[in-house]
This record gives structure tokens, sequence and C-alpha cells, in this order.
């Protein structure tokens, strides 16, 4: 009897997971960057995060080679860039065109994927590449869009996101997870607590709310140990194209718990964009599961014939 779940089929709804510890991250953060500076509540998130993960990465950074260390800092380097290109442009630019610009690290894995591995991108690919865009678009409601200061540093932090996603896919499978999830957490805390620092404002507050106490310990524990050990370890058993894909259902849920917690309604638009990014996922197994049993019928029919 075949089992239920493939191997990528549990590793993909592991990621759906991650989508979903990324998306409460929002809402959450939300009820604290008004009071707090930005980068100050990012780097306490990322190194209450590495704390958390100390003392089960110990053994591993023990006798960690250099070339785990130099690839989990470059990962560290590169998703911390992402989050810095994102924030940045979102204090410039609207919130809509942050939402859609952001989405364009779809573009870029499938514009990346082939020339990296000397193949043109499947017609699945870029049919599911397509519907996911459409569907942010719509997330986005975007109306006519012009090219700022913020907006291009948005396209930046999404092309980020996308280097990040494929230098993943390339490293998770030749070094330990544990110490790559490690390494890039630490990384982005000594990233965001230097920049504040240098900026000159305060790294730790002086005073403490309630609200930033339960920001920080859902966003660290789900939103980054949980959610970036997951992507660091399922993500090789699937590829980077539905990957990013199945990463874009954070704005989704990020409207689910908005609705929750903070009393948000949900446009048409969220829902039917939505509903365009599921479909953008199912497309290439719907399209492959065709393939296959068109295949197994054309081979059956010949040895028929035969």
């Amino acid at each position: 009897m075949k089992p239920v779940l493939t191997k990528r089929g549990v590793a993909e709804l592991l990621l759906f997971c991650v989508a979903a510890g990324w998306g409460i991250g929002f809402p959450v953060m939300k009820m604290v960057v008004n009071d707090y500076p930005v980068m100050m509540v990012l780097g306490l998130r990322f190194l209450l995060s590495a704390l958390l993960m100390l003392p089960f990465s110990l053994k591993k950074l023990s006798k960690i080679p250099p070339q785990t260390l130099l690839a989990g800092v470059l990962l560290g380097l590169l998703l911390g860039g992402s989050f810095i290109f994102l924030i940045s442009g979102l204090q410039r630019t609207t919130a809509s065109n942050t939402g859609f610009l952001a989405g364009l690290s779809v573009i870029w894995v499938l514009l990346l994927t082939g020339p990296l591995s000397g193949k043109r991108p499947s017609f699945e690919a870029m049919l599911a590449t397509l519907f996911g865009v459409a569907g942010l678009y719509l997330m986005a409601d975007i109306q006519g869009l012009q090219l700022h200061l913020g907006d291009g540093l948005v396209v930046i932090g999404s092309l980020f996101t996308a280097v990040h996603i494929l230098a993943l896919d390339r490293f998770c499978a030749r070094h330990d997870t544990m110490a790559l999830t490690f390494l890039q957490i630490a990384t982005m805390a000594v990233m965001f607590t230097g920049l504040q620092a240098i900026s000159g404002g305060e790294v730790m507050p002086h005073a403490w709310s309630g609200k930033l106490s339960i920001a920080l310990g859902v966003t660290a524990l789900f939103s980054t140990v949980i959610a970036f050990w997951v992507q660091t370890h399922y993500q090789r058993h699937t590829t980077p194209t539905r990957a990013i894909l199945i990463y874009n259902m954070e704005p989704v849920f990020s409207a689910l718990f908005a609705l929750w917690l903070l009393r948000e309604t949900l446009s048409a638009n969220v829902i039917l964009g939505g509903g365009l990014i599921l479909l953008g996922m199912c497309i290439p197994g719907v399209l492959n599961t065709f393939t296959q049993r068109y295949r197994k019928s054309s081979d059956a029919e010949t040895e028929w014939e035969g």
C-alpha cells in the first residue's frame, strides 16, 4: 500500500506551516513597531531566537567546519539584507506597492533557476508563477505602479529573498541544518543590533511592555526558530519555485491572523488573490499527475499493440 503523503508532500505541508509562522509575525509586530524602533525590535527578536536555539546547537557548533560557518553567515547576510531593504522600502512607499513588489521574488527565482541549472523554466513553473504573481497583485490592490526610491528598495529586497531561497536550496543538502539555522539567526541578530547601535538608537528598551514581550516571544519562537529550522531542513525536498510559491501564502496567513488578532477585515481582493496563489501552487502537481497518467496509459497501449 502506497503512503498517503510522499516525502515531498510532507515537506511542502511543513513549509505551509513556515508561511503561517511568518504570517503571524506581521500583525504581532504591528502591535509594537509604533512604540519601539523597528531595528531594535528585530535585533531583540533574533537575539532571543539565537538564545533559544543555543542549547540545541552547542554540540553542532563545537565541531563546525569552516565551510558551514561561511555558508551560515552568508545565508544570514542574504536574509538580513532582505529584511533591511523591504523595511526601508516600506517606510518610503505604500504598503500595497511593497506587498506586490516583495512578491517579485517568485519571478526572480524562476528567472535565476534556469541559468543556474543550465535549463529553461518548465511550462508548469511559468504558469504557476503567473498565478502567484496575479494573486499577489490582487491582494496588493495596486492602482498604477510607479517605481520610486521606496519601490526600488523593495525590488532589491525581493531579489535578496530569491537569492536566499536558491542559496539555501544548495547549502542545506551539504551542511548540518541545525548549525545553518543558528548561524543565520545569530548573523541577523548581530546585523540588526549593530545597525541600531551605529544609528545612535537604543539597543535595549528603557521600559518593557507586555505587548513587546508577547511580540518577541511569538516571533522569536514561531516566526523565527521553528520556521527557519523547518525551512532549512525540509526545503531540500521540493523545488525552489514551489517553495517560493508556498512562501507566498505568507500574506494570506498574515491577513487571517490580522483578522483574528487586530480585528481587521478581509477584502474581496485578498480572498480572490489568496485563491489564485493556492491555484498556482496546485498547478504543477496536477499537470504532473495528468502527464504521468497519460504516459502510463500510452505505454500500456503500446505494450498491448505490441
